[in-house]
């Protein structure tokens, strides 16, 4: 026996489940374009750092081996070859000295008198990093674990 066809085919409006999750929602073309837009401008603030010119790269690979190139990312976020090698002045310890020393952990800028060294692997690090073992050693945070 055969099935009987439906009378109210012409009203029928096929249903189904759609769920619409806030991933789904901050997928459209205008929020991406907004975070694509944040980003970069968060990427070339922190670009900004002082910092002064060491030297000139040659676009040529002149004496490499591997044949690589030395790449620079541009102003309007695309890279390029050729540009210059920049290296952070030196910066000020928290207690006003100047030095080039930093912590082997959280890479702070610290002077002979705010370092600690570590009692097992014998690097530099800040107070924060640093802590009093027994005995009153002091033992890194990498260590310490």
């Amino acid at each position: 026996m055969t099935k009987r066809s439906n009378p109210f085919i012409e009203d029928f409006v096929q249903q189904s489940k759609v769920h619409v999750g806030m991933k789904q929602f901050n997928n459209n073309e205008d929020r991406l374009q907004k975070v694509y837009e944040k980003t970069l401008k968060l990427l070339f603030r922190g670009a900004k750092m002082p910092t002064k010119t060491v030297s000139e790269i040659p676009t040529e690979n002149e004496g490499r081996k591997d044949g690589f190139k030395q790449l620079f990312l541009g102003k309007n976020g695309h890279l390029q070859q050729t540009g210059a090698v920049t290296k952070p002045m030196i910066q000020k310890c928290l207690c006003g000295a100047v030095s080039e020393d930093r912590c082997s952990y959280c890479e702070k800028v610290l002077c002979g008198a705010c370092q600690h060294s570590c009692e097992r692997c014998q690097l530099g690090y800040c107070n924060h990093c640093c802590l009093t073992g027994s005995e009153g050693s002091e033992i890194c945070v990498s260590c310490y674990n």
